[in-house]
C-alpha cells in the first residue's frame, strides 16, 4: 500500500507524507541519552541522528517512528534496522562503529523476562475460536455468535480478563489466532507465543529471525486435532511450529529481491501455503542514489508440509532499465504491485483472489491497483480488474518539488491492501467485495471475470484514506471500516470516518456512523479513523480507532452500543511495562467469551503501544 498502507513495509501501512524535508531535530526527549555513553559519544550520536534521520524520525508526517517510540526498542533491533532490516539503505553510509553507537544511544534497555511458565501440557483438543487473519479462506471476518459469547447485551459490560506486555515493543500488530486452551499471537521483536486462553502463562515462546506482523494460521490433522502454527517474518521467511510444544518444523526464505517482506498473512488451504509478497523498497527510493526500483510484488506457493517452493506469481514483468534519473542514476521499471494483505480462497472454482497496490516506477502496468484470480494449482492468472490506472508511486515523491525518483505518474497510491472478501448472498449468488483506499467499495463477479456489480463511495479517499485493512460481511451486510485521515491526495468530498454498512448485493447504504474528532487539535489522540479492518458478529461490528478506543456498533442501525479506551497503562500477567496506543493493520478478534485486541502503533506519529489485552463478560453477565 505505502503511502497508504505501508510504509514501514512501506513505512509499515498508510502512506508517508513529506519524507525528506530537511528537518532538524529542536530539542532532545528528557533523559534520552543512556548513562553508559560519554559526554563526547553522546554529541556524536546526536550529530549522526541529526544528518541521517531526523528527516524522517524528527517529523511525524513521514510515518516513521518518533524518538519517544524508538526508545522503547532494545539497541540490538535499532542496529538491526541500520544493518539488515528496514533503514539498511540508511545505514549503509554508516561504519558498523557509528552504527552501534546510534542504536545505543536511541534504545532502551534489554528487554524484560517474557512471562510465567504454564504448568502441564498444552492440549489443543477443540477446534480454533478464531483462525487466519480473515477467520476463514474467504476472509468474511464474521463470527457467529454463540451461548455464553460477546452480545450486543453484554458488550457494554466486559471487563479487562487479563493483559500481557510485550517487551521492548512501540507496536502490537500481529493479529491473534485463538483456541479454547492457548493464543497464539507474535511480537514486534520477532518472539511468537502460545499463551494460555484463560490466565496468559506462557505454554511457549519462539524467537523468530525479526519482528512478525502477520497473523498466525492454525492447521488440523487427519483426527482434526490442531497440530501446526505457520507465520510470516519482516525477513520473508515462512515458518512451520509444532502447535503444541512450539519446536520449528520448518523454515523457508521466500524472499526473492533485497527489499522484500512479508506484511500479509499467508493463506492456508489445500496442503499449501499462499504467501503475499510485498517490499519496502517504496522506502528505499527515497535516497535518490537508490536505482529504483525492481521489486516485484505477488504471491508464493509453499507446500505446507515441508515448506518447499510450488510456484511464484509475479505482478510485474522484469524489470530493466529505462534510463537515468536526475541524479544520473539508472532507473529501472516496471516494478511494484506488492500485496499487502491475505489472499483469499475460492475453492469451489479452484481460485485464489488477492489486491495489489501501486507501481513504484514508471511505467505503471495493468496489474497495479487491481483484483486478480489465479489458478490454485499452477499461479496462472486467469483474470485481472484493475479499477486505478496509471498508478506509480514511491516515498520520494513526498518530498518538496519532487525528488530523482519519484516516478512520472506520482501517484495517487490507491492501493487495495484490505483483501477481497468472497462472500455468498441470501439468493445463493457469490460475489466479490473489495474495498480500496480510493474510498471506493467494488463488487465483482467472480462467474464473470471480475466484473464489476456494483461500486459506491464510503469515504474521501486519499493515499492515506479510505478502506486499509479490512471489511466484514455475513452475506447480507457489508460493514466497512474508514480512516479518512485528512490531507490526501486524490481525496474526494468530505471525511467520513467511521463504520458504514452496505447492501451486499446491491451496494445500497443501510447506516453511517460517522465518528467526529474527539477534541479540536490535529493529534492521533483524537483521530478517530477506524483504518484496522473491523469484526463482525451477530448483532455486532467492532472496530479499533486510532486513537486507541475500541468502538461496537449494533448491526441493525450502527448505534454505538460500547467504547472501550485501550490506552491506559495496565498491569500485566508477565510484569512487562505495557499500555495500549493506537488500533491500526490488526483487528479486534472475537472468540468464544473473549474480545481480544493488541493495542499499540508507532507510524505516522500515531500512538506506541505494546498490549494485548483480553476482554471478557463480568461474571453473571453472559448472554441469555
Amino acid at each position: 500500500m505505502v503511502a497508504g498502507l505501508q510504509i514501514e513495509s512501506a513505512m509499515a501501512h498508510l502512506p508517508p507524507r513529506g519524507i525528506f524535508s530537511a528537518l532538524a531535530l529542536t530539542a532532545l526527549a528528557s533523559g534520552c541519552a543512556p548513562e553508559n555513553q560519554t559526554a563526547q559519544q553522546q554529541e556524536r550520536a546526536e550529530a549522526l541522528f541529526s544528518v541521517n534521520c531526523a528527516a524522517c524520525h524528527g517529523n511525524p508526517a513521514t510515518g516513521a517512528p518518533t524518538r519517544a517510540a524508538l526508545k522503547t526498542r532494545t539497541p540490538q533491533a535499532i542496529e538491526a534496522a541500520l544493518t539488515t532490516g528496514l533503514m539498511r539503505e540508511q545505514g549503509r553510509g554508516l561504519s558498523a562503529d557509528d552504527r552501534r553507537l546510534l542504536a545505543n544511544y536511541l534504545g532502551a534497555g534489554a528487554a524484560t523476562s517474557i512471562g510465567a511458565s504454564c504448568k502441564g501440557r498444552l492440549d489443543l483438543t477443540d477446534p480454533a475460536g478464531w483462525n487466519r487473519w480473515g477467520g476463514n479462506i474467504e476472509n468474511t471476518r464474521y463470527q457467529p455468535g454463540e451461548k455464553g459469547g460477546i452480545t450486543p447485551q453484554n458488550i457494554a459490560n466486559l471487563e479487562l480478563k487479563w493483559a500481557f506486555g510485550f517487551p521492548a515493543a512501540s507496536r502490537a500488530r500481529s493479529q491473534p489466532a485463538v483456541t479454547p486452551q492457548a493464543i497464539f499471537t507474535g511480537s514486534q521483536d520477532g518472539q511468537v507465543y502460545a499463551l494460555d486462553t484463560k490466565t496468559g502463562c506462557v505454554w511457549w515462546s519462539f524467537m523468530a529471525d525479526s519482528e512478525v506482523r502477520s497473523a498466525p494460521t492454525l492447521s488440523v490433522d487427519l483426527a482434526g486435532k490442531i497440530d501446526r502454527i505457520y507465520f510470516g517474518d519482516f525477513k520473508a521467511n515462512v515458518y512451520a511450529l509444532d502447535a503444541v510444544s512450539g519446536r520449528l518444523l520448518w523454515k523457508r526464505s521466500v524472499q526473492d529481491h533485497p527489499a522484500g517482506t512479508i506484511t500479509g498473512s499467508p493463506t492456508l488451504h489445500g496442503g499449501r501455503l499462499f504467501v503475499p509478497m510485498s517490499s519496502t523498497e517504496v522506502v528505499s527510493a527515497m535516497d535518490g542514489t537508490y536505482r529504483c526500483c525492481s521489486f516485484q510484488g505477488g504471491i508464493a506457493a509453499l507446500d505446507a508440509g515441508t515448506g518447499k517452493p510450488i510456484w511464484r506469481l509475479k505482478t510485474t514483468d522484469t524489470p530493466r532499465v529505462l534510463g537515468k534519473n536526475a541524479l544520473g542514476v539508472e532507473r529501472l521499471g516496471p516494478s511494484g504491485a506488492p500485496v499487502w494483505s491475505p489472499p483469499t480462497i475460492d475453492a469451489k472454482r479452484g481460485l485464489l483472489y488477492f489486491g495489489t497496490g501501486e507501481n513504484y516506477s514508471s511505467p505503471a502496468n495493468g496489474m497495479s491497483d487491481a483484483i486478480i484470480a489465479a489458478d490454485l494449482k499452477t499461479g496462472r492468472v486467469l483474470w485481472v480488474r484493475q479499477v486505478t490506472r496509471n498508478d506509480a508511486w514511491n516515498a520520494s515523491c513526498l518530498r518538496k518539488g519532487k525528488d530523482a525518483n519519484c516516478p512520472s505518474e506520482d501517484g495517487p497510491d490507491f492501493d487495495f491492501g484490505a483483501p477481497p472478501i468472497l462472500a455468498t448472498l441470501p439468493s445463493g449468488k457469490e460475489i466479490l467485495l473489495a474495498g480500496q483506499k480510493s474510498g471506493m467499495v467494488y463488487a465483482l463477479d467472480p462467474q464473470k471475470a471480475g466484473k464489476i456489480v456494483w461500486s459506491r463511495r464510503v469515504g474521501m479517499g486519499g493515499f492515506n484514506g479510505g478502506v486499509h485493512w479490512g471489511m466484514a460481511t455475513d452475506g447480507r451486510t457489508l460493514y466497512v471500516g474508514v480512516a479518512d485521515t485528512p490531507g490526501n491526495k486524490g481525496a474526494v468530498g468530505a471525511q467520513r470516518p467511521g463504520v458504514h454498512a452496505l447492501d451486499a448485493a446491491t451496494g445500497r447504504p443501510v447506516w453511517s456512523h460517522l465518528e467526529d474528532p474527539i477534541c479540536a487539535e490535529r493529534s492521533f489522540r483524537c483521530e478517530t479513523a477506524i483504518s484496522a479492518p473491523v469484526t463482525l458478529t451477530d448483532g455486532l461490528v467492532v472496530g479499533g480507532a486510532h486513537n486507541g478506543l475500541l468502538r461496537a456498533y449494533s448491526t441493525r442501525d450502527g448505534k454505538l452500543l460500547a467504547s472501550i479506551d485501550t490506552k491506559p497503562s495496565v498491569s500485566t500477567v508477565n510484569g512487562v511495562k505495557a499500555q495500549g496506543g493506537s488500533i491500526d493493520s490488526a483487528g479486534p478478534v472475537i472468540a468464544g467469551q473473549r474480545l481480544i485486541v493488541n493495542s499499540g502503533y508507532d507510524k505516522f506519529g500515531e500512538i506506541p503501544g505494546n498490549v494485548l489485552l483480553v476482554y471478557g463478560p463480568k461474571e453473571g453477565n453472559s448472554a441469555k
